[in-house]
């Protein structure tokens, strides 16, 4: 049953129309009711110009509202002055407002007519501009318009004279005011920007003030980061409006071993409500100064750390253990500049009977350590902002009775693979909670590591062996990532068919492989008359980082993908491909059939994707079943053995480094390729030999099973419609 809207026409003046930037438009002017204070709002264009609404109402008089709002389009710079169209939250009344006039492109039309008329206004207009475009990133035509709000109506209070950097913690300042007082406040920084901190404020005597004024000193959580030097105002709003303190020009910069003492030592000076005076305590007790604290602790409490991986600018997970039979501590926190996070919140707590039998005899814990209650152990992934330092010191801070806090240093490793893979050693796949710890821990580390790896550029000498061509028909990618030590049949197969006349054959070498390979591909070159670039990249693991890295080496606009175990058993297959590809008439990726030794069909294309299964359609079928059969749009084509253009490979971003074993990159990019507007073909008629040439012991190992686990979490998150089997036909465009 659709729902009944009502529309209502309120008469309303919007008397200035103002682009605060690219997407917002500001509107002031009156209304003679008030309208919800959120919803969507639309231009008579329809959807198209569909958008968000934020709106303040306060009386005009007895029959009208004054009344500002923001809208928020995407294409707001482009809309013509028209009727305006707000629903709220509830959809359940459309109101159409009169259409706007005019709309200036200078926001400070608004601050001008409002100074000069309205001045009562202004505090209502900048507290509304604060509180909806506060949170958000702010550009740079927002801030300069809120700090001409600040400098326009704010006044003079006082000064800042003191302050300090309090690594982890935030930063101290301290000065004298009339008006701030002892508590809880928001503090408006101007420097270049303008950002707001939550500070906690104590206040105290000085002789040399006015009977009206007291010293202040606070701290600004989470202004650690903060230049302290570049501050030029500080602005708070109290009792009777917005004001400001004035920075002292010899003002006091302390350091980072200076600030928390200075804290500490004015504690006893201060007044203000308990909450506030304790928190300024318990700042006061967190100062880490280096070293660990936690063994020195006379009650029962006890911290080991296993593992510490950061990724900078993404997070850092912590594992290891806690022993706190007698409950002492209230939080435990992981600290750093630019990250102060509680880990023991959302925490994965794992069990460690280990540490139960060591710790059973030693006298603060004997008889307190209940027999089987041994969940000591925990994980955590605390994420970072972007802008993170690269080196940073990272701590825990456990905090006790009497606001006391111990501490134990963080000493963080990169991600690289060998970390990784001992972490993922370490989650037990019978734990119960072993999808919580993918999904909140190891997953998004895992991810992070994966971006990292793929955004950090590597620079590669190519070794050019054999006959020079100045602008190859194909280049044919091969990867090597394994321990084998030559590809002489492929290359021999190769070189036997006319195909491959005038193509370049790149290969890529991961692990190391590049010296075991290089004599034998010269001697090859020489022989056969072939044209081989020996691309050496250690850093890729497995056959697709490789293949990613030759085709960035690449010379033709048109690549052929082709994995060393996939063996040709006929000559002129790759002009078969070329044509098939050509006729197709769309861009995209083809691939062959492969077969099984046996001849039984190993991979005819992929119709069905979910992260539980990506098979081939005939897998096992004897190929006969293949008879008759024509070039057909797949969901996902073959990266062993694909015919793509080299802008198709890049456009859709290449094979993604976010998963840690191979089983779902091939799958993902062919989601990728189709996602940029591109298409998988399979062609029966083509049909090789793919070998199966995993190592028995590598699919033994422990981390590739836990890997797989994350790897199907992050696909499924990826790809968010697969969650069951389907067909994929949407994702095609």
């Amino acid at each position: 049953m659709t729902k009944t809207v009502s529309q209502i026409n309120p008469k309303a003046d919007i008397q200035i129309a103002v682009l605060v930037d690219e997407k917002t438009l500001l509107l002031f002017g009156w209304i003679d009711r008030a309208l919800p204070s959120s919803g969507a709002a639309s231009f008579s264009e329809g959807a198209d110009s569909a958008g968000t609404y934020d709106g303040h109402f306060w009386p005009r008089d007895e029959g009208s509202y004054w009344f500002v709002a923001l809208l928020r389009f995407d294409n707001i710079a482009q809309i013509r002055p028209q009727r305006l169209s707000i629903t709220g939250a509830d959809r359940g009344t459309r109101y159409t407002i009169p259409p706007i006039q005019n709309i200036k492109i200078n926001p400070w039309t608004l601050l001008s007519t409002l100074k000069e008329d309205m001045p009562e206004a202004m505090p209502v207009v900048f507290d509304f501009l604060h509180k909806s475009l506060g949170d958000t990133a702010q550009s740079e035509r927002t801030t300069r318009l809120m700090l001409a709000f600040l400098q326009a109506m704010a006044q003079p209070d006082g000064f800042a004279e003191i302050f300090g950097c309090m690594t982890g913690l935030g930063a101290l300042v301290q000065g004298w005011s009339f008006n701030l007082i002892a508590g809880e406040h928001d503090l408006l920084i101007e420097t270049d920007a303008c950002r707001s901190f939550t500070s906690i404020i104590g206040s105290f005597e000085r002789s040399d003030l006015p009977s009206t004024a007291r010293g202040v000193l606070g701290v600004m959580t989470g202004a650690d980061t903060l230049d302290l030097s570049r501050i030029r105002r500080i602005y708070y709003k109290a009792a009777k409006g917005w004001c400001y303190l004035e920075i002292f020009e010899n003002r006091t910069l302390l350091n980072d071993q200076s600030a928390v003492p200075h804290l500490r030592a004015m504690l006893p000076t201060l007044t203000g409500e308990p909450s506030v005076l304790r928190t300024l305590k318990r700042l006061s007790n967190a100062q880490y100064e280096g070293f660990e604290t936690v063994s020195r602790l006379e009650i029962p409490v006890r911290v080991g750390l296993d593992t510490a991986v950061r990724i900078p600018g993404a997070g850092t997970l912590v594992t290891g253990w806690v022993l706190d039979p007698d409950h002492h501590v209230s939080a435990i926190t992981l600290k750093g500049i630019g990250v102060s996070a509680r880990i023991d919140l959302d925490w994965c707590r794992t069990n460690r009977r280990d540490v139960s039998e060591a710790f059973a005899k030693d006298a603060p814990f004997a008889g307190k350590i209940v027999p089987g209650q041994d969940a000591h152990g925990f994980l955590a992934f605390v994420p970072e902002t972007a802008d993170s330092p690269e080196q940073c010191e990272r701590y825990l801070e456990l905090s006790l009775a009497d606001d006391a806090c111990a501490f134990m240093p963080v000493a963080t490793s990169k991600a690289a693979a060998p970390a990784l893979r001992r972490l993922l050693s370490t989650i037990n796949l019978n734990d119960p909670a072993s999808e919580t710890i993918i999904s909140r821990h190891i997953g998004p580390l895992v991810q992070a590591a994966g971006s990292a790896c793929a955004s950090a550029e590597s620079s590669a000498t190519v070794y050019a062996m054999g006959k020079a061509l100045v602008a190859p028909r194909v280049s044919v990618i091969i990867p090597i990532a394994d321990g084998r030590d030559d590809i002489d049949v492929t290359l021999a197969k190769l070189a036997v068919d006319r195909d491959f006349k005038g193509t370049e054959i790149v290969i890529a070498s991961g692990a190391g492989a590049h010296e075991r390979l290089s004599p034998s591909l010269r001697r090859f070159a020489e022989f056969y008359d072939l044209s081989i670039k020996l691309v050496p990249c250690p850093q890729a693991h497995d056959i697709y980082q490789a293949m990613d890295a030759g085709v960035r080496h690449a010379s033709s606009d048109m690549l052929l993908l082709l994995s060393p175990s996939v063996l040709p058993t006929s000559t002129g297959w790759l002009s078969d491909l070329e044509w098939a590809y050509k006729t197709s008439g769309r861009t995209g990726m083809v691939s062959p059939t492969l077969l099984y030794e046996d001849f039984s069909i190993r991979f005819a294309g992929i119709q069905q994707i979910s992260a539980q299964s990506a098979v081939s359609q005939y897998a096992g079928y004897s190929r006969d079943w293949l008879k008759g059969r024509e070039l057909t749009t797949v969901q996902a084509a073959s990266t062993d053995c694909a015919l793509i253009p080299r802008a198709a490979f890049l456009g859709a971003g290449g094979f993604s480094t976010d998963f840690v074993g191979t089983d779902f990159k091939g799958v993902d990019f062919c989601l990728k390729l189709r996602a940029a507007g591109h298409v998988c073909l399979w062609l029966p008629t083509v049909q090789l030999i793919a070998l199966d040439e995993q190592p028995r012991e590598q699919a033994q190992e422990y981390w590739l099973q836990t890997g797989g686990l994350v790897d199907r979490w992050g696909f499924e998150r990826k790809w968010p419609r697969l969650h069951t089997t389907q067909s994929l036909g949407s994702i095609d465009r």
